[in-house]
């Protein structure tokens, strides 16, 4: 538990700081959209809302960090568990062109599943709009019983000046998500010059009922 609060309190320092900064200067820059280009306006309304929802975000994980959790999470409140439509959504707004098939009911499913599908939509296209930037990503989900699937592809594409400043975790971290939960990730280039990422998420009727 002192470790757990260790941690907690050095996320807190390093993290809510800079987002905080970036919210507020977000939100300055917001007030003036209407002397801004369009796209510029919006790209800063992106950003005010990213940086705030994180806030959210970070909150709800030190609660749980600190112990101040009850053991369930609301479900009002799942962190970083928008709609995936607004994950796609976002992701367009960017400047990633996305193809999107979703199939199934979110709601059959454990928010556990819902959240790690999320952020495997959320890395992978990402990773295929620094890495290929205008090429098309292809994006399908499928929600369980009695599994649940997500699988990226994108060809191959130019890279942008973002891609060399990328860490290299982000699938790591999410394959071990996505073990946690009995599933399988696999991820890696095609033959074709582009990447494709797939996870299959196993879901026992257990847990079906578990669903939030």
């Amino acid at each position: 538990m002192e470790e757990r609060t260790r941690i907690a309190a050095e996320m807190h320092d390093v993290l809510a700081h800079r987002l905080t900064v970036i919210a507020l200067h977000t939100g300055a820059l917001k007030q003036r959209a209407a002397d801004l280009p369009g796209p510029v306006a919006n790209r800063i309304g992106l950003l005010r809302t990213a940086s705030t929802e994180a806030l959210g975000d970070l909150r709800d994980v030190l609660g749980v960090l600190r112990g101040h959790d009850t053991g369930e999470t609301p479900a009002s409140r799942v962190p970083g568990l928008p709609e995936l439509s607004t994950v796609i959504d976002e992701a367009r707004a960017a400047g990633a062109p996305i193809e999107a098939v979703i199939e199934g009911d979110p709601g059959s499913v454990p928010a556990s599943h819902r959240l790690a599908i999320h952020r495997l939509a959320q890395e992978a296209l990402t990773n295929a709009r620094k890495h290929a930037a205008g090429a098309t990503a292809q994006l399908e989900v499928r929600y369980g019983p009695p599994q649940s699937t997500v699988v990226i592809r994108n060809p191959a594409g130019a890279s942008s000046e973002a891609a060399a400043e990328g860490s290299g975790y982000g699938l790591v971290g999410l394959a071990e998500r996505v073990a946690a939960l009995n599933g399988h990730l696999e991820y890696g280039p095609t033959g074709s010059g582009g990447w494709r990422v797939a996870a299959t998420i196993p879901l026992d009727d257990q847990r079906s009922r578990g669903a939030a």
